[in-house]
């Protein structure tokens, strides 16, 4: 496999992620045969004649990540070219910063070091800084081009102008309804780094969309949980011109009643399309009110994996008080 490394990739990781495999998904040029699997740190496509190429996501510190992008040899060079573009043009407008390294190799095929790449990048900087343009293998002495045909390809405005077509392509082709299940991939994601159980439900009409299971210390499922309802769009938050508070709209009145009814908390779950996610307990709002509600002001914090794991340690704190008590 080739691989291209993305590194340092820093900004909101899980939110620039998932809309990029989305993104992808919903282009005509990557297929993705198993898009209900995107979500494990790593994300297979096909090119439209069957070869194989795709995403990993590899954590470090806090806030920052590398994304390797890789393709098997059969990939045809035009292909290779306009996923890394895309993957570029991405990261340009999302991530906070990155910086994009190529994997070079010795295209010497009885040389001992074929397509195993080059480890020493302050080498290759050099020789590009210095305009060279190539560096040698140091098992056979073959010289590698670092200016190759992929290289040019990348400076052609054909190229560029390609995988700015896709990414207009993938916007208009994410409506609504795939808007929500951008969120419903998004929230699994985000439980599964978080190292709890998510579950979407297929039947959503009562105004519930999925739960999240908490473990124990031990990794063991507690049977305590959270509901969630999940909303996709900009649409569902207008602003209150008196105050400025976000309003979220109850269109339907017996999911109020039956949020407030359920035994473990209910989160509204919005994400709206710059990829932010956040979530509110509402069946504890609704319990509060005196009144029927029509409308919930949303004063919901980030969806992230260390609010979930802050739900979790007061959900688990919770049970052992009532247990004691």
């Amino acid at each position: 496999m080739r691989r291209a490394v993305v590194k340092p990739f820093s900004g909101h990781v899980e939110d620039i992620y998932a809309t990029l495999v989305v993104r992808l998904h919903h282009t005509k040029a990557f297929q993705s045969p198993n898009f209900g699997q995107l979500w494990k740190d790593a994300a297979d496509f096909k090119t439209h004649t069957g070869k194989s190429l795709g995403l990993k996501l590899i954590r470090e510190a806090e806030g920052s990540a590398r994304l390797e992008v890789y393709f098997s040899p059969d990939v045809e060079m035009d292909s290779r070219v306009i996923f890394d573009q895309y993957v570029r043009n991405h990261l340009t407008e999302y991530a906070a910063e990155f910086m994009w390294l190529r994997q070079y190799s010795c295209g010497n095929r009885k040389c001992d070091a074929h397509n195993q790449p080059i480890t020493e990048q302050a080498r290759i900087d050099k020789a590009l800084a210095g305009g060279k343009g190539k560096v040698f293998c140091l098992d056979c002495g073959k010289a590698i081009l670092l200016r190759d045909v992929m290289e040019q390809k990348f400076d052609s405005p054909k190229v560029k102008e390609e995988a700015r077509l896709l990414q207009v392509e993938s916007q208009l082709v994410i409506d609504n309804e795939s808007r929500e299940l951008m969120a419903v991939h998004h929230a699994g994601f985000i439980v599964s780094e978080a190292g709890q159980i998510y579950r979407g439900y297929t039947n959503s009409d009562h105004g519930i969309d999925g739960e999240i299971e908490f473990k124990d210390d031990q990794g063991r499922a507690t049977g305590k949980r959270l509901y969630l309802q999940l909303k996709s769009g900009d649409s569902y938050l207008t602003t209150r011109k008196r105050d400025g508070a976000e309003v979220f709209q109850i269109k339907n009145a017996r999911w109020a009643d039956y949020w407030r009814q359920q035994a473990y908390p209910v989160l509204l779950v919005i994400r709206t399309s710059d990829g932010e996610i956040r979530w509110m307990d509402v069946s504890e709002y609704l319990k509060r009110a005196q009144q029927p509600v029509k409308q919930i002001v949303f004063a919901g914090e980030r969806f992230d994996v260390m609010s979930v794991r802050r739900w979790r340690d007061n959900v688990i704190r919770q049970d052992s008080q009532d247990v004691s008590g």
